[in-house]
């Protein structure tokens, strides 16, 4: 039962009713789509009769379960295919003007996750905006569309990607309801989610949806094609591909999950390019934008493989198999210097043999190289953005991370307490705590931040003075607890002959 005191809003779908707390009011649960079939595109919501209820969660994204004691408890909502709901968090004060939207798409691999963990209260109070947080489908059920069945395509879907489209058009056409602006909307992600604002960014479906971007440790988006799912299920129950499509069509939900736990990420979405909604390279399609490009703001950890190692101890035991992560980096190397990429990966190797040798293997090199992943990715689109004729900022977040019983350097997810404010919301955990005496104040400033570049597609100085992210001045924005600065040209000796 919600004792929150309760408040209703009447909107152009119809009336509906929420809950108001520090000075907030919060609507739970909102359809953005229809009801999810499973491997079909969402389709838009329909208006309903009467006043919807969004005083509580609906369900989150059908997947695995996860450890507890590590992310946060799951949502009591439960898990479903039916999971195309987003919660809206809209400041109680009146405003003369639309409020700009920030639109928080959450990480997980594209297999774990929800915008239930994430109560934007404190952000929305913070960066007086409008937020916003969206589930959308994950794993198996995320990367089979059967609107593609008979191509070649069939067996790679992308509806973790076509779900967020169709999450913003929603936004686009009902957040004024809500008191926001239609044509400010800012969309933030953390590690898959930010791989997703990427995508959104390049993908010519998304174009006239967004208009800024934050993306806090994107990963790499890859030109292999991604693996065929179909192919895969085909393989494991030694059928035909028509028998593993009829399978995945009548199996239940937890069948399907548990053939994904057997392979993992191997029967996910895959952050790949050259296909429908993504036809060529990231940086391509944000270069073919010019001016028009969507201003970015794109960070790291300084420490992000240190947690992202640590994790995986306590799940299974062993480190991270770290041949995958060099594996993927050469992927993306052979991506962005399609004539020269042999030397340039043949370099990076011995250079990454040297420091191997200078330091050893085990957690401090598996920290180094995870770090390499989201550092590349963050300086290379925030450089296609700038080069493109529009703005590309980069930050580097340098805050002690405790992630379960353990305080680690500045790691992977240190943004979500800054992001969400967590100290000014204390009934809000996330799986992430930035631990300085210097954070509360620090947060304070990055959520002002995001409202200040919500509003212009410019940081301010909120931080500190903070230029552009270009090839000719490389210079990032050291978030600190005990304070910020500008730096310029963050990249090791070692790594910085091959990627420029």
């Amino acid at each position: 039962m919600n004792l929150l005191p309760a408040i209703e809003r009447s909107t152009r779908l119809g009336r509906v009713r929420g809950t108001v707390r520090l000075g907030v009011e919060t609507y739970r649960g909102l359809r953005y789509a229809q009801p999810a079939r499973r491997f079909q595109p969402a389709e838009s919501a329909t208006p309903w009769a009467g006043t919807y209820d969004a005083t509580a969660y609906r369900a989150a994204a059908a997947q695995a379960p996860i450890r507890e004691d590590i992310f946060g408890p799951m949502p009591k909502s439960g898990l479903s295919e039916d999971c195309l709901f987003l919660n809206v968090h809209v400041p109680n004060e009146s405003s003369p003007a639309l409020r700009p939207v920030l639109v928080f798409i959450h990480g997980g691999s594209h297999l774990t996750g929800s915008g239930n963990f994430y109560d934007g209260t404190a952000l929305a109070s913070g960066a007086d905006a409008v937020v916003v947080c969206i589930n959308y489908r994950l794993g198996i059920f995320a990367s089979i569309d059967s609107t593609r069945f008979g191509t070649q395509d069939e067996g790679r879907g992308e509806l973790w990607l076509s779900d967020q489209i169709a999450a913003l058009r929603w936004v686009r056409e009902n957040v004024v309801d809500y008191g926001g602006n239609p044509e400010l909307v800012t969309i933030i992600g953390e590690s898959a989610g930010a791989v997703s604002v990427i995508a959104l960014c390049a993908a010519p479906e998304a174009r006239g949806l967004v208009h800024r971007a934050v993306a806090c440790s994107p990963g790499n988006m890859v030109c292999d094609p991604a693996p065929d799912v179909v192919a895969i299920i085909a393989k494991m129950r030694k059928c035909s591909r028509e028998a593993a499509i009829s399978y995945l069509k009548a199996a239940s939900t937890g069948e399907l999950l548990a053939l994904q736990r057997r392979k993992g990420k191997g029967l996910g979405p895959h952050e790949v390019v050259n296909t429908p909604l993504l036809p060529t390279r990231i940086e391509q399609l944000i270069q073919d934008r010019g001016s028009s490009a969507v201003p970015l703001i794109a960070g790291f950890a300084t420490h992000e493989g240190e947690s992202l190692d640590y994790i995986l101890k306590l799940e299974t035991g062993l480190p991270w198999p770290l041949l995958d992560v060099v594996q993927h980096i050469v992927a993306r190397t052979m991506a962005r210097h399609p004539a020269d990429g042999t030397d340039k990966v043949r370099t990076y190797l011995k250079r990454l043999k040297k420091v191997k040798r200078d330091i050893g293997f085990g957690s401090r090199f598996n920290d180094l190289v995870w770090t390499d992943v989201f550092r590349r990715a963050s300086m290379d689109y925030a450089e296609a953005t700038s080069s493109a004729g529009s703005r590309g900022y980069v930050y580097v977040i340098d805050v002690p991370t405790r992630i379960a019983d353990r305080l680690l350097r500045s790691s992977h997810c240190v943004d979500l307490p800054l992001t969400f404010n967590v100290w000014d919301d204390p009934e809000h955990t996330v799986p992430a705590f930035a631990e300085h005496p210097g954070a509360p104040a620090l947060a304070r400033r990055w959520v002002a931040m995001l409202g200040h570049f919500a509003r212009t597609g410019e940081p301010g100085d909120t931080l500190g003075s903070w230029p552009m992210y270009e090839s000719t001045q490389r210079a990032s924005m050291r978030v600190a607890a005990d304070g910020c600065r500008l730096e310029y040209d963050v990249d090791p000796e070692y790594r910085h002959e091959i990627w420029t």
